[in-house]
C-alpha cells in the first residue's frame, strides 16, 4: 500500500511498480484512509509520504508500531530532509527513498527497497514463528528443562521446572537456584558436571534431590555442556525427569526377588536334606544285607542321588538359581564318585571344560549321565591296576551343539556291549539319559580304553 496526498504521484508509482508484474499496489490519499485499509486488508509493506495534511508519515509509523503492527514501512520523502530520515529510522522504518531523482532510478530504488523489506520481514516472521513453536514445544514438555551458567545462575527454565520445584520463573531467572542434593549424592553430581568436556559434552546421571517439602525424590538428568569458540564453558543445558516411581518399583521388585530367592534357597535346602535322609536310609539298608550284588545296587542308587544332592547344595549356596558353573559342578561330582567307590586304583582325572552355562533341568540329566559313565569306569575299567586316567571334555561345536566326551584308559568295554542292545541297567540309563532325556546322539568306542561321546543341542532339550 502506498500513501501520498499527491494523486498524480500515486498513479505514476502504481503504474511503474505494477508494470514489472511483480507488485500489486493499492493507493490511498491520507493516513486516515490507510488506517481503514489496513483494518480491511493484509499488506506486505507500507510506502508512505512524509508531508501529508492530516498526519505525517513518521507519526503514522509511530502509531502503527505503538499498536504492535510490525509491517515493513518505507518513507518516501523529499530531498534535503535528513532529520526526517533519522526520525523515521529511529521510529522503526525499514528504509527511506528520496523523491526528485530520475524517475527510472527513483522507482527502481523503491522497488528494490520493497523487495528487501519484504524478504527481511518474511525471514523475521519465520524466525519468530520458529521460536514460538520451539518455545511452545519446550513449555509443553513434561521433562524438567533448564539452562544455567557454571556459576549456577539460571538463564532459562520451562513451566515443568517451575511446577516441579513450586517456584516462579521470576524468582529463578538471572539468579542462583541451587537444588538441594543429599550429602551422599553431592560428590556424584559434582563429578558428573566436571566430566563434561568439549570432546564429550553429554552425559546422564541419576541422583536424589531434596524437595521444598523436605522429601527425597529421584531425578534422571541428561546434561550437555556448551562451549564458546575459544573452548570456554559458557553454560549447561539440562533435560530431566522424575524417576521416583520407577526407583520405588525397582526397590519393590528387588525386595520381592530377594524374598523369592530366600524361599528357593530354603526349598533347595529342604530337598537336599530329604535326599540326604534317603542316602542315610540306603546306607543303613546296605549294612544289613549280605548279598554283594544287592549292596552294589544300593551303592549305585546312592551315587545317583548324590549327583542330584550336589546340584541342590550348589543352588542353596549360589546367588544364581538358573545357571550353575558347569566345571565346578563336574569336578565336585567326580570327586564325590571317587570318594564313594574308594577303589584301590589311584584315579587321575583330566578336565577340558569350556565355560558354558547350563540350566538346572538339563544339568540334572547331565549329572546323572556323567555319574553313570564315570561310575562304570570306576567299577570295571581298572581291575588290578595301581593307576588309571579318566578324561572328560565338554565343549560347544557348530550350530550351538554341545559335546560331552568321557574317556578312560582302562581295559575297554566288551565288544558284546557295542554290538548288542544294552542289557545292563547302567548302559540302559546311559541311553535313556543321553538319547531320550537330552535328545542327543551317543557314540561308544572301545579302542585304547572306552570313550563315550554325547552330542546334543540345548534348544532341542528345552522343547522336549
Amino acid at each position: 500500500m502506498y500513501v501520498d496526498d499527491e494523486s498524480a504521484l500515486l498513479d505514476l508509482t502504481r503504474i511503474y511498480l505494477e508494470g514489472s508484474g511483480e507488485f500489486k499496489v493499492d493507493t490511498v490519499l491520507s493516513v486516515h484512509d490507510a488506517t481503514e485499509a489496513l483494518m480491511r486488508e493484509s499488506y506486505d509493506v507500507v510506502v508512505s509520504d512524509y508531508q501529508m495534511p492530516d498526519m505525517d508519515g513518521v507519526v503514522f509509523l509511530k502509531q502503527l508500531r505503538h499498536q504492535g503492527n510490525p509491517i515493513p514501512f518505507i518513507i518516501f520523502t523529499g530531498r534535503g530532509e535528513e532529520n526526517v530520515v533519522i526520525e523515521a529510522l529511529n521510529a522503526g522504518a525499514d528504509f527511506y527513498v528520496q523523491k526528485g531523482e530520475d524517475p527510472k532510478v527513483q522507482f527502481a530504488d523503491l522497488g528494490n527497497k520493497i523487495r528487501q523489506a519484504v524478504r527481511r520481514s518474511t525471514a523475521e516472521r519465520s524466525l519468530r514463528e520458529s521460536e514460538e513453536r520451539f518455545r511452545n514445544v519446550v513449555e509443553d514438555q513434561t521433562e524438567i528443562i533448564s539452562r544455567f551458567r557454571p556459576d549456577g545462575v539460571f538463564l532459562f527454565v520451562n513451566d515443568a521446572f517451575c511446577r516441579y520445584f513450586n517456584v516462579q520463573q521470576e524468582y529463578i531467572l538471572g539468579r542462583r537456584f541451587e537444588m538441594q542434593v543429599p550429602s551422599e549424592d553431592y560428590a556424584l553430581v559434582e563429578s558428573h558436571l566436571r566430566s563434561l568436556t568439549r570432546e564429550h559434552p553429554v552425559a546422564t546421571i541419576e541422583h536424589r534431590i531434596i524437595m521444598p517439602d523436605g522429601f527425597h525424590r529421584w531425578q534422571q538428568r541428561n546434561d550437555r555442556a556448551i562451549f564458546d569458540d575459544t573452548g570456554t564453558l559458557v553454560e549447561y543445558q539440562s533435560v530431566g525427569r522424575d524417576i521416583t516411581d520407577l526407583k520405588c518399583a525397582e526397590e519393590a521388585l528387588k525386595t520381592s526377588l530377594e524374598e523369592k530367592n530366600m524361599l528357593l534357597r530354603e526349598i533347595h535346602h529342604r530337598v537336599k536334606n530329604n535326599m540326604q535322609v534317603v542316602i542315610g536310609l540306603l546306607q543303613f539298608q546296605a549294612s544289613t544285607v549280605s548279598s554283594p550284588e544287592i549292596a552294589r545296587i544300593v551303592l549305585d542308587t546312592e551315587t545317583r542321588i548324590r549327583s542330584m544332592v550336589l546340584i541342590h547344595e550348589m543352588l542353596y549356596n549360589s546367588d544364581d538359581f538358573i545357571n550353575i558353573p558347569l566345571e565346578s559342578y563336574i569336578r565336585d561330582l567326580i570327586d564325590s564318585l571317587i570318594y564313594t567307590y574308594r577303589t584301590k586304583t589311584f584315579i587321575d582325572v583330566e578336565y577340558n571344560i569350556e565355560k558354558i552355562q547350563i540350566d538346572q533341568p538339563m544339568l540334572i540329566h547331565l549329572g546323572l549321565l556323567i555319574t553313570e559313565v564315570v561310575s562304570n569306569s570306576l567299577k570295571h575299567a581298572f581291575p588290578d591296576r595301581e593307576t588309571g586316567t579318566i578324561s572328560l571334555s565338554f565343549y560347544r561345536k557348530e550350530c550351538n551343539n554341545l559335546t560331552l566326551s568321557i574317556h578312560d584308559d582302562g581295559i575297554g568295554i566288551p565288544d558284546s556291549c557295542l554290538r548288542q542292545k544294552p542289557v545292563t541297567m547302567g548302559l540302559q540309563l546311559i541311553y535313556l539319559l543321553g538319547r531320550d532325556q537330552l535328545n542327543g546322539t551317543i557314540l561308544i568306542e572301545g579302542n585304547n580304553g572306552t570313550t563315550f561321546t554325547f552330542t546334543f543341542n540345548p534348544a532341542l532339550h528345552e522343547e522336549v
